[in-house]
């Protein structure tokens, strides 16, 4: 299996496992108007989503020890496509759309480490971070086709039809996913200076601060279109703008995976900053002033919401052959925050306003930065030959 392949493999499905949850969200507006379901629900739907693939990340890398990576990946967006199909046919009550969303969770958990193995397997070292930076893009991407769906399909045709398109394009990933029979087997890779034990609780740390982070990028995933509707933008322009955003942001993250194969740097502080910098922008939201809500859209898709790829390349650069056990871990703490941020923020919206609830979300997500560095403090005592190799460059760079 050639490096782009897998690559281009674990992208389609990484994007086909999260559709569902973001198409929900990007298209609430009209399928509230069409079922009747109060505002409060969005929340427990999307937090439905992730709680589920949070769960399910958790015992992802078992799942692939014993199915194998590509049957993994396969199922994934299998799994994707009948959840969005049995949406657009049967969803007329809540426990219909919380069922097939519970399952759409279940397989996005699952695909994501699997994908996250098969990128560790099949691509050279010397393009992951642009391999992990692309696969995460998908997220935004998933963000960008739901968006673009409102002023296509939703508003013209329908939200079902919507869904059903989703649930055709997951299919045709299923059936390009290729064979894993020329894999390299798991362990193979040359010993790195970032071998050391496998220690959960950096990682447990680290899942933490990632689960704030994944919480407040979330929530700008699955309430911006509400948000800028309720600030006085018209739903189609909001569909517009929140494709633009998430274009943005998936171009920031292939970007920085990019950068992070050209140049050797603390790429968990820079995720650390990136989260910090998000704040800002989602403060920006909370104003209800239309121009500085598409800039902080925009912003926060380019830094508060850019960081996954890059976590997740750092996490799995520091556990050489262990990709798929050590990013279960911070995967799991991915979609916990998923879960939480949308539904938590549901609440608050609920309870206050969206401008309280944009400014709590951007408190997070500083706090979410420092818990990062904390989580990076830990994971170096683990690894002293990585230790020992970035004093070697420093003195190298000032001899």
């Amino acid at each position: 299996m050639s490096s782009r392949t897998a690559a281009t493999a674990a992208v389609s499905v990484t994007t086909a496992g999260v559709l569902p949850g973001f198409m929900v969200g990007v298209l609430w507006v009209q399928l509230r108007a069409d079922l009747g379901f109060g505002p409060s629900l969005l929340g427990v739907l999307v937090a439905c989503f992730f709680f589920s693939s949070a769960l399910a990340a958790f015992t992802a890398g078992m799942v692939v020890r014993r199915f194998g990576t590509s049957p993994v990946v396969r199922l994934s967006a299998l799994v994707a496509a009948i959840s969005m199909l049995v949406i657009a046919v049967a969803a007329q009550h809540t426990p219909v759309l919380v069922g097939a969303l519970v399952v759409a969770g279940w397989g996005n958990g699952i695909g994501q480490p699997a994908s996250n193995d098969l990128i560790a397997r099949a691509v050279t070292p010397e393009r992951h971070g642009l391999a992990y930076g692309t696969k995460q893009a998908a997220i935004p991407l998933a963000t960008m086709l739901a968006g673009a769906a409102v002023p296509l399909v939703a508003i013209p045709f329908g939200w079902r039809p919507a869904f059903a398109i989703g649930a055709g394009l997951a299919l045709l990933v299923m059936l390009t996913v290729p064979s894993g029979r020329r894999l390299p087997p798991r362990g193979a890779a040359a010993a790195s200076e970032a071998a050391g034990p496998f220690r959960r609780a950096a990682l447990v740390v680290l899942a933490c601060g990632i689960m704030l982070g994944a919480a407040t990028g979330n929530a700008l995933g699955s309430f911006f279109v509400a948000t800028a509707v309720d600030s006085g933008i018209s739903p189609g322009t909001a569909g517009l703008l929140a494709a633009v955003a998430s274009a943005a942001g998936a171009s920031a993250r292939i970007a920085v995976g990019w950068l992070a194969d050209k140049v050797r740097t603390r790429w968990l502080l820079v995720v650390a900053a990136q989260m910090a910098i998000g704040g800002l922008s989602y403060a920006l939201l909370g104003t209800g002033v239309e121009v500085l809500i598409a800039a902080g859209a925009v912003i926060g898709y380019c830094t508060g919401w850019a960081w996954a790829g890059l976590s997740t390349y750092s996490v799995a650069r520091m556990h050489p052959g262990m990709a798929a056990r050590a990013t279960s871990i911070t995967q799991g703490g991915m979609g916990a925050g998923a879960a939480l941020g949308p539904l938590l923020f549901g609440l608050l919206v609920a309870a206050t306003s969206y401008a309280v609830a944009w400014y709590t979300t951007a408190a997070v997500s500083v706090v979410a930065g420092a818990v990062i560095v904390q989580g990076r403090r830990m994971l170096l005592r683990d690894r002293p030959g990585l230790v020992a190799a970035q004093q070697l460059r420093r003195r190298t760079r000032h001899a």
